[in-house]
């Protein structure tokens, strides 16, 4: 897949930079996309449209410190999947029964799970609402599955330190959930 990517650069500089951040950063950016799309054709397609958002603006992008590129390439790659998500359409105007097949659990019945997704919505809202530091946190631990020490190491910080953050920053969700409600709106009290 370099290749490709070698064809759009002009420079052997802008080719080794590229192998540099495609080899540090291709993994993280896939496990990230599989699981906002759980397919492995589409996460695919993200990632690589995330690599030809950053050779197209690589001028401002190469120069940044490998800790910011990444959290970067993460957003970048968030926004990707979110654009492939929509391409193949949306379930909101879809019939209840071919819903179904898009749900995981054939135990729970539909309305639950239903609600359940309105309800994840809503908390995805709320962390939309945090600081990037805060997100990207949340993101690390609870959506690619990293430990403290994975987290600590990426982001040049220590696993108790992550620790503090993920407490900081569920702290903040849970105030916006109690002052918001999960529909968003100002709950009676």
């Amino acid at each position: 897949m370099l290749s490709v990517y070698f064809a759009l650069l002009e420079t052997e500089e802008e080719q080794a930079k590229m192998t540099e951040v495609y080899e540090a950063n291709k993994s993280v950016m896939l496990r990230y996309a599989l699981t906002m799309t759980k397919n492995q054709e589409n996460a695919e397609d993200a990632v690589h449209n995330a690599f030809l958002s950053l050779i197209k603006h690589k001028e401002k992008y190469f120069t940044l410190p490998s800790k910011e590129l990444r959290i970067l390439l993460i957003t970048i790659t968030k926004c990707k999947c979110i654009d492939l998500l929509r391409q193949s359409g949306s379930f909101v105007d879809d019939p209840i029964d071919e819903m179904e097949d898009f749900f995981p659990s054939k135990i729970t019945p539909i309305e639950e799970q239903l609600v359940l997704r309105e309800e994840y919505e809503s908390i995805k809202r709320h962390i939309a609402s945090l600081d990037e530091m805060s997100r990207l946190v949340l993101e690390m631990k609870y959506i690619l599955d990293m430990t403290y020490k994975e987290i600590g190491e990426q982001l040049n910080i220590t696993p108790k330190h992550v620790d503090t953050r993920i407490q900081r920053a569920k702290e903040k969700v849970r105030k916006s959930v109690e002052r918001g409600g999960l529909n968003g709106s100002q709950q009676n009290k």
